[in-house]
């Protein structure tokens, strides 16, 4: 699973919860053991007639290492969750 969310200690798990709206206090908790770097989501350029020209940005994630990736212009890194657990919130373990 990749996900472009920052990862959050446990210490503040609880606190984002309650204070961003877009959680809504029940957030989905991904415990993970790992979570590399994968690459970013970006907006693609071209060079064309002398200039540089942004072309339409998706939501796909291109990887590190991907030969037009020095074309792109990144909004947000993107990383790979590997061997996580879904736990409620309140199942979260303290600190």
């Amino acid at each position: 699973m990749r996900t472009a969310q920052p990862p959050v200690c446990p210490q503040h798990a609880r606190t984002a919860a309650e204070r961003c709206p877009h959680l809504d206090g029940r957030p989905t908790v991904f415990l993970a053991q790992s979570a590399p770097l994968y690459g970013v989501i970006d907006t693609p350029y071209q060079y064309s007639d002398g200039r540089l020209q942004a072309l339409c940005a998706t939501d796909e994630a291109l990887p590190y290492g991907h030969p037009d990736l020095s074309w792109f212009l990144a909004s947000q890194m993107v990383r790979r969750l590997r061997a996580y657990t879904v736990i409620a919130l309140d199942d979260l373990p303290l600190p």
